[in-house]
């Protein structure tokens, strides 16, 4: 990972993940190259990746904020793999189908698609989870 460009963190639930999704798009929409957002059954992580001409005290503002709202993460074997699949254009479907991740977003989401994923396992668990909240 580059130190300035590439950041992956850990967050405890939805509510951290989506305070993220949504200071990325307000703060730093036209320094984001891609955001991708995995739900774990304990955790959700948010790889950011910044465009390389981000200035050193906006990376650093922004590592800042995601210390503040979550864990920095070390991926395993196989979340490296899906995130190096996702990097290289594979679809995130295929990714899903190989190694068993689910992948809620990717790219430029947009926190609706978040909520929607949120609402939708809720709904079928018929309770709310702890990492759901």
């Amino acid at each position: 990972m580059d130190t300035y460009t590439e950041f992956l963190y850990s967050f405890a639930n939805a509510s951290l993940t989506l305070r993220v999704v949504e200071h990325l798009h307000n703060n730093y929409q036209s320094q984001l190259d891609s955001i991708a957002v995995i739900n774990l059954i304990d955790r959700w992580l948010v790889q950011v990746n910044l465009q390389d001409f981000v200035d050193l005290e906006s990376a650093k503002n922004l590592q800042a904020f995601l210390n503040e709202m979550g864990i920095s993460y070390q991926p395993s074997i196989i979340i490296a793999k899906a995130l190096a699949g996702l990097k290289a254009g594979e679809s995130p479907t295929k990714i899903m189908n190989r190694d068993r991740i689910v992948i809620v977003a990717h790219g430029k989401p947009e926190k609706k698609e978040i909520e929607i994923f949120r609402e939708e396992v809720v709904e079928r668990l018929g309770y709310c989870p702890k990492n759901m909240a």
